[in-house]
């Protein structure tokens, strides 16, 4: 799909050099794509690396190489990789690198290999959705393992939030002047946020509030708090006699809005029990002023905090400030000396979420303010699809940076959803993961078995293991230089025959279809990365229906 960049490199020179390995593609008049493959390097990159060398490296020697005399206008560059991050970076140093040299190639985006369902979708936001952010691309494609024309329309809602924001003139609306020096898109630097400290006096563990590899918080109101037992399904706690227990994928914190009464006794035993386990509880300061909530962060606004000194509400034993990153540069100075627990940014509708966050990045910085930072995006009447794309577009290119230790979505959704796409965000940022990575190929021609059915499959048996890539590849065409980042491979070898892989080795030759997922299986646990099902988990699935009808 076709998009429109809004920078584009400066030409030094009237002529383009050429790229000599297209030009039996010029002669026939068709298109030629340049596409590195980050995964043939010798070194490829892990899930949560920083900076990826293979791709930068790939880039600047590929464009090197390809430097030549004759112009052409055919060609265009694609830079392979299923990691978005990789993705990212590795298309920002080839627009660098075109930049030095006068180039002005278009960029077709894409994040190969992505999956299926709304991970796929999730992570192909990430990646493109980041790009278009930042104005770089010209064609992008979002590969599922899908029906191919399933692809089309995540393709028009990623290229309508670019078009969205540059028709309403969003990335040129009112965020103060400001020099940024945080960032190095040659060198990647996550910023540390300071975890929750515990202190005497604290009637509650304050350190699991926040989780070191990236936080979910969800939106509560005080009528779901009424109805426990749902609730803590949809946060995606376990549950035994009715009390609550974090799980691997359970919210980490709640916020609550509104304000929750006094005499709602179901409301504040299913606070109380959440605090207990661990669930911080957010309240706006208002709201705690009316009705207290023991153990509470209290949420000012930034405006609110900087008026005077903090003065906490009874019961609340910290504080949190929500900053929106278009303040004046004298209010978002006064985040210098302040010690909140954590900052909520949230930027208002029709500014720049890129640029106020990148700004509100720059101004910690600058105050030496280590605390943690929630990215928290609000939706209204969307479809869920809209969701995942904008929020994998808009947040997810402040986390591919290394900006933000954490998630909170809003919106009129069910809150199980949210829960999920969040922790989906957080993965497909390569920050936390909590269940199976996996990296699957779009159907195509060469394909040697079916690869949705294969791939479901694949999923239902091994969804459960967090930490593990499985890759699921139609053939050995592309598949081996495409799955670098596996830990595991199941890739078409001949009609009726699977290869499995460990990494990039090939141990496994030429079995039949019908036995490799139990092959696969068998190989995970030959390589003590398999655990087994929580019977507890097996029986929870089961009862799902009943319990979020409750």
């Amino acid at each position: 799909m076709r998009t429109q960049r809004t920078t584009r490199p400066s030409s030094t020179s009237s002529r383009r050099p050429s790229l000599p390995s297209c030009s039996s593609a010029r002669r026939r008049g068709a298109l030629c794509a340049l596409a590195p493959t980050t995964g043939l390097s010798p070194r490829a990159p892990s899930p949560t690396t920083a900076t990826p060398p293979p791709a930068w490296w790939r880039a600047r020697l590929s464009l090197r190489a390809s430097a030549g005399s004759t112009t052409t206008t055919t060609s265009f560059f694609s830079m392979k990789a299923s990691n978005p991050k990789v993705m990212v970076s590795a298309y920002r140093l080839l627009a660098a690198e075109m930049y030095d040299l006068g180039w002005d190639y278009p960029l077709h985006l894409g994040v190969t290999e992505a999956g299926e369902g709304e991970d796929g979708r999730m992570k192909s936001a990430i990646g493109i959705g980041s790009l278009l952010q930042d104005g770089l691309g010209d064609t992008i494609r979002v590969s599922l393992t899908e029906d191919p024309w399933l692809e089309l329309e995540p393709c028009k809602r990623l290229k309508g939030i670019a078009d969205e924001q540059r028709e309403k003139k969003v990335w040129s609306q009112a965020v103060p002047t400001w020099r940024e020096t945080t960032r190095d898109f040659k060198e990647f630097s996550k910023r540390e946020g300071q975890l929750p400290l515990q202190k005497e006096g604290d009637d509650i563990d304050i350190r699991n509030v926040l989780h070191r590899d990236g936080s979910v918080i969800s939106v509560v109101t005080p009528e779901s708090l009424s109805s426990p037992d749902a609730l803590y399904y949809d946060l995606g706690c376990k549950t035994a006699v009715g009390m609550p227990f974090k799980d691997l994928a359970t919210s980490d914190s709640i916020l609550v809005t509104g304000t929750v009464a006094a005499d709602d006794k179901a409301a504040r035993t299913a606070l109380r029990r959440m605090q207990e386990v661990g669930i911080g509880v957010i309240s706006d300061a208002a709201d705690l002023e009316a009705s207290p909530i023991a153990n509470a962060i209290a949420l000012y606004s930034l405006e609110e905090a900087a008026k005077s000194s903090v003065k906490l509400p009874k019961g609340a034993i910290r504080y949190a400030i929500t900053v929106s990153g278009n303040e004046e540069d004298a209010v978002l100075d006064k985040l210098k000396g302040m010690d909140p627990l954590l900052l909520m940014l949230k930027v208002p509708e029709g500014v720049s979420r890129v640029h106020a966050s990148r700004r509100v990045f720059e101004s910690l910085k600058k105050a030496g303010l280590d605390a943690p930072v929630i990215h928290h995006i609000e939706h209204g009447d969307v479809e869920k699809d809209d969701v995942v794309l904008r929020t994998g577009s808009e947040v997810g290119v402040s986390l591919v940076d290394g900006n933000g230790d954490g998630v909170c979505i809003q919106g009129p959704f069910d809150l199980s959803f949210l829960r999920t796409t969040s922790f989906g965000l957080l993965q497909g940022s390569r920050m936390r993961n909590t269940k199976t990575e996996y990296v699957s190929c779009p159907s195509c021609g060469r394909t040697l078995f079916d690869l949705q059915t294969v791939t479901e499959e694949i999923s239902k048996s091994t969804g459960h293991l967090p930490g593990v890539t499985i890759a699921v590849m139609g053939c050995i065409v592309n598949g081996p230089g495409e799955m670098a980042d596996a830990d595991f491979g199941y890739v078409g070898g001949a009609p009726g025959k699977i290869d499995l892989y460990v990494g990039k080795e090939v141990v496994q030759k030429a079995i039949p279809s019908e036995e490799a997922v139990e092959a696969l299986i068998q190989l995970i646990k030959d390589n003590d990365r398999w655990v087994d099902k929580d019977e507890e988990e097996e029986e929870g699935a089961a009862e799902e229906p009943a319990a979020a009808a409750t």
